[in-house]
């Protein structure tokens, strides 16, 4: 048989009419029988356990991922609101930390996003961030002055001596800088986050398929078991006919 056009819905239906042409009832196996038992029972069930745990350990990343990218988002937010909270008599100390905490959360949720894969709804999130950034950035350099620096992956850099000059020459224009890119980075997060947006769909749909894998997960097992009490009855019958053959004799 080729591995390579296996169905999980063929040969459980094979399997299914095995039992049915039985007449003999099934009794109930070890629910937790792993991979390697079950192909002592069939070759062919244990296959498509086999690609079914590693679907389901794929979808199980994709979740993780997405959780991460969710949960950065959040904090994003959170920092990004810090922002519009500074004012001109902010210590510098305090718009310093107020950034540092920008940059870490918006690094640590574009590397979540990366994990993710090319999802339409993470991708377009992305793109929200960077035109929140683009947009301080005009004319080109603006970033620069504040300290901030994009690194080739798409990250930020924070430069705390370019800042405090910044700060030094004109803490007003900082802090209004700022908040204009935590205004920008605050709305991206918030969209990206609502309920109906393109995540919490793309995050339905893993759990949904999760829960097939699951089901089918549970449906082979169940199915091997059943096989095996079948097989078990079948030896069993033979061994009495085969001892009567010869009491007979």
């Amino acid at each position: 048989m080729r591995t390579g056009t296996i169905s999980v819905d063929s040969v459980l239906a094979q399997a299914q009419a095995k039992l049915a042409s039985s007449t003999q009832q099934p009794t109930s196996t070890d629910k937790g029988a792993d991979t390697e038992a079950l192909g002592k029972i069939s070759p062919v069930l244990a296959q498509v356990q086999e690609r079914i745990a590693a679907q389901a350990q794929t979808v199980t990343a994709s979740l993780s991922a997405l959780g991460s990218f969710k949960s950065g988002l959040v904090d994003l937010g959170t920092a990004a609101k810090g922002l519009g909270a500074l004012s001109a008599a902010s210590p510098p100390e305090a718009i310093q930390a107020a950034l540092t905490k920008l940059v870490t959360a918006y690094n640590a949720t574009l590397k979540a996003g990366a994990a993710v894969g090319g999802d339409a709804g993470v991708g377009r999130t992305e793109r929200a961030m960077d035109k929140a950034l683009a947009a301080l950035d005009t004319p080109r350099g603006n970033l620069a002055k504040l300290g901030i620096a994009r690194q080739a992956d798409g990250t930020l850099a924070l430069d705390g001596g370019a800042l405090g000059k910044a700060v030094a020459g004109g803490a007003a224009g900082v802090v209004q800088a700022l908040a204009t890119l935590g205004d920008g980075l605050a709305g991206a997060s918030t969209q990206a986050l609502a309920d109906e947006g393109r995540l919490s769909d793309y995050l339905a749909r893993l759990d949904k398929r999760a829960q097939a894998l699951k089901d089918q997960q549970a449906a082979v097992l169940s199915t091997a078991n059943k096989l095996s009490a079948v097989s078990s009855a079948s030896s069993s019958l033979s061994a009495m006919a085969l001892a009567a053959y010869r009491n007979a004799g």
